[in-house]
C-alpha cells in the first residue's frame, strides 16, 4: 500500500509540474515579448531578442537627452527583468490584447507599448 501512494503521489506531482509548464509556454507565446514596442506616449522603442522568455534587449527614448541602454532580459513569474552592466529594473508586464502591453514599474507608474508589425521575413544569412 506505501508503494502504490508513492507511485500516485508522483504521478500527480509529475502532471502538475508538466501542466504548469505548458501553461507557462502558452503564456508567453500569447505575450509574444520578442520584437520592437513602440512606446505609446513618448517617441522611443523597446527592442527584445531571442526566444519567448529571455534574449538582449535595447530601450530608446528619444526625449530631450536621447537614452539608450542595452542588455539582458528574461521573463520571470510576472515581470520583464531588463539587465544592464549597471544594474537591472524589473517591470510588472499587463496584457491587455496581442501586441498591446504596458511595463509597470514599482513606484506604480505604467508605460503603454505597441508592437510594431512587420512584413520584413529574415532569409537565411549569406
Amino acid at each position: 500500500m506505501p508503494l502504490i501512494l508513492t507511485i500516485l503521489v508522483a504521478l500527480i506531482v509529475i502532471f502538475y509540474v508538466r501542466s504548469n509548464k505548458r501553461a507557462k509556454q502558452q503564456w508567453l507565446t500569447t505575450l509574444d515579448l520578442p520584437g520592437r514596442w513602440v512606446m505609446q506616449t513618448h517617441d522611443g522603442f523597446l527592442q527584445l531578442e531571442g526566444g519567448l522568455s529571455e534574449g538582449k534587449f535595447t530601450l530608446r527614448m528619444e526625449d530631450d537627452a536621447q537614452q539608450v541602454r542595452a542588455g539582458n532580459w528574461h521573463f520571470s513569474g510576472n515581470s520583464l527583468v531588463l539587465s544592464t552592466q549597471t544594474g537591472q529594473r524589473s517591470y510588472k508586464v499587463n496584457f491587455f490584447r496581442a501586441g498591446v502591453l504596458s511595463l509597470e514599474e514599482p513606484d506604480g507608474t505604467a508605460m503603454l507599448y505597441h508592437k510594431a508589425a512587420s512584413n520584413v521575413v529574415p532569409i537565411g544569412g549569406g
